[in-house]
């Protein structure tokens, strides 16, 4: 469907190249002749962006990136053609300066591309790079203003600023292609590789009419052709772009930028302020409006950074506690959270219920149906034994196939009736795995504590209570006193619950 679009974008747009020759042969630079030159260019501007909009839907990963942000690029370059032809109808000086202005940094966006990290790209812009990006314009205008408007106040820029702009440029355009020669990636040749060699295209031609023949020619006139052609091209580019790579999927996550990468950056907002100081003698509110804009850019920066930095915190305190199979605190923080709670026991003068779980005969799922599905029935049993558990309660994987429930302000027989619900939950439960049903069943040993001093007694007296269980049948809850409470007494639970594996 997008390829049908595209190709129904690249024959109006040629149409309308055509009609632009015809404007250009019959009219030149005679009204309505610059009008509708500068009119067909705008809407071919549209079509390049609806062209690199559907190459974006058609891209995943780095590839969409590239194409939005070439969207961005010819967004700008339309903005500018859509005042150029307002300023054919009524010609404003202010309009003028905005769109001279706009059109010397169209590209800003698109060199954008060059700091794309095609392993760790998910197709989104990130809120770095764009806020980057709006330090990068407000450098461009605050030298524009500073190297041209001020000391020239026209609205051309002369041949002493064109050089080092088109060095820029230049720059620019030979970045994309040494970025297509060196790299490894299909895509990121083709891309880079066809972006480059059009913006060099873009560039001899604007040195040409700056330069050469277009220098004594008016809009309307012949060279408006070659305009249209530049447009032309990436659309084309955009048509025939097939993505031929899957998105790279990185094992390990993106590395972190060195501290003197990240410095850099604090560069932009003191070249700012530094031609903002210059301005403000002639244009006090210009300069300010873009200082204010560039602090709000840098803070806006700071503060993206250290929300990023916080949940990265976050989530390595979250791995470093949580168990990755189950979800559930892992060995060393149930430990943690046992010791915190006879801590507050000892103060409270409460008892704290510890309930030590093994799933029965867990090594059987594990050799007849393989250890994908003994990690999924693992899983199933955890999320079993917290859902049973009050919302004060912690349970944790102590181990293997073991679980450690913690239970504050619970004494023996409270322990022991948390730990027949669990077991009772659990043995309801019927798990399907492979298209056979897997029983499941779990032998408990719980035991209490009430001080600090208590917590090897405790998991010792839990542990030796679930082996005294084990040991009488399985499927049962054993006290550390001693006293069995089966759970074979009476009728067995039925199946209440399915899991699909």
């Amino acid at each position: 469907m997008n390829l049908s679009r595209s190709r129904i974008i690249v024959a109006v747009a040629t149409l309308l190249w055509v009609a632009h020759v015809a404007v250009c042969v019959s009219l030149g630079a005679n009204s309505p002749g610059p009008f509708l030159s500068d009119l067909i260019q705008l809407v071919l501007g549209v079509l390049v962006i609806g062209s690199m909009l559907l190459a974006a839907d058609r891209s995943e990963g780095m590839a969409r990136a590239f194409w939005r942000l070439g969207v961005a690029a010819y967004g700008l370059w339309t903005i500018a053609q859509a005042l150029g032809v307002y300023n054919d109808l009524a010609r404003t000086p202010v309009v003028s300066w905005v769109t001279n202005l706009l059109f010397c940094f169209w590209f800003a966006p698109l060199a954008m591309a060059l700091f794309l990290d095609p392993e760790h790209e998910t197709g989104r812009i990130d809120a770095i790079l764009v806020l980057d990006f709006v330090q990068a314009m407000l450098i461009c205008v605050a030298a524009y203003v500073y190297f041209f408007y001020l000391p020239k106040s026209d609205t051309v820029l002369s041949h002493e600023v064109w050089a080092p702009y088109f060095g820029g440029y230049a720059l620019v355009a030979l970045a994309f292609v040494l970025r297509a020669i060196f790299a490894h990636s299909r895509d990121v040749r083709v891309l880079f590789g066809s972006m480059g060699l059009f913006l060099s295209l873009s560039g001899c031609v604007d040195a040409l009419y700056y330069y050469g023949p277009g220098q004594i020619l008016k809009t309307g006139q012949w060279f408006d052709l070659l305009w249209s052609v530049l447009l032309v091209v990436p659309m084309v580019i955009a048509t025939a772009w097939k993505q031929a790579e899957a998105p790279v999927i990185p094992l390990e996550p993106k590395r972190a930028k060195r501290i003197y990468a990240e410095v850099s950056y604090l560069l932009y907002p003191v070249l700012v302020l530094i031609m903002s100081l210059r301005i403000a003698q002639q244009r006090l509110m210009l300069a300010a409006l873009v200082v204010l804009l560039s602090f709000i850019s840098s803070s806006a920066r700071m503060l993206v950074t250290q929300s990023r930095m916080m949940l990265a915190k976050e989530a390595l305190r979250r791995e470093a506690s949580r168990d990755s199979l189950t979800s559930l605190w892992n060995h060393k923080a149930i430990l943690e959270i046992l010791e915190r709670e006879l801590l507050r026991s000892e103060r409270d003068h409460q008892p704290v219920g510890v309930i030590m779980v093994d799933v029965d005969h867990f090594k059987k799922v594990n050799d007849s149906r393989g250890h994908v599905a003994g990690d999924a029935v693992l899983r199933i049993i955890a999320s079993g034994i917290a859902a049973m558990v009050r919302p004060y309660d912690s349970v944790g994987r102590y181990g293997g196939e073991e679980f450690l429930i913690i239970a504050p302000g619970c004494g023996l027989g409270e322990t022991w009736e948390l730990a027949e619900r669990v077991r009772t939950h659990v043995a309801s439960c019927s798990i399907m795995a492979g298209g056979a049903p897997v029983q499941v069943t779990l032998s408990l040993g719980v035991a209490t504590g009430e001080n600090s001093a208590d917590l090897e007694k405790a998991l010792s007296g839990a542990d030796a209570a679930l082996y005294r269980a084990k040991a009488a049948g399985r499927n049962r809850v054993e006290p550390s006193l001693g006293r069995a409470a089966s759970a074979g007494q009476g009728t067995a639970p039925t199946a209440e619950r399915d899991f699909w594996i």
